[in-house]
């Protein structure tokens, strides 16, 4: 089953007057109950600079084998102009992320969006409970980093922001 059939299921239970349904497979188990609101939580997003405006790598490394490498302070330069004084805001927990809050919803934020600290800007979905990551400060996002729907772990890279 993939995300499009399981949302479709989603809405077509909620439309049915049955309180509970549960399907299974040998590789899969979805069991859907209705009588009580999901709960909702607010996580505080990881903000890290963006690794191409620290300044480059050694020829022989690319960020991919060393994501964590820093350099100098007095030695960091923009190679970008798109990403200079952009930070990167990563996951805070391991779950699936969502641009949307239903399928057929606009996204919270699209590359180029201007966001107001508090905004939400994405949904994390971890043990069946929506996570709301909402905006700390004021920003544009530069670009999304991950697809809708796509599983995430602690600290992936999800956006490229710029402070405004």
């Amino acid at each position: 089953m993939d995300m499009k059939d399981i949302f479709e299921l989603i809405d077509k239970f909620d439309e049915s007057g049955i309180s509970e349904i549960r399907y299974k497979t040998e590789q899969e188990s979805i069991t859907l109950k209705k009588g009580s609101e999901p709960q909702v939580f607010h996580s505080s997003p990881v903000y890290q600079p963006v690794p191409g405006a620290m300044g480059s790598l050694p020829p022989q490394h690319d960020a991919q084998t060393f994501p964590s490498v820093n350099t100098d302070a007095r030695e960091q330069k923009s190679t970008d102009a798109a990403t200079d004084g952009a930070e990167t805001i990563t996951a805070p927990i391991v779950g699936t992320f969502y641009r949307s809050p239903a399928p057929d919803s606009p996204p919270f934020v699209d590359e180029g969006s201007t966001v107001k600290a508090g905004s939400t800007i994405c949904i994390i979905e971890a043990m069946k409970v929506l996570n709301e990551l909402e905006a700390d400060f004021d920003m544009e996002v530069v670009k999304i980093l991950v697809e809708n729907g796509q599983m995430i772990e602690y600290g992936t890279p999800l956006f490229e922001v710029k402070r405004v």
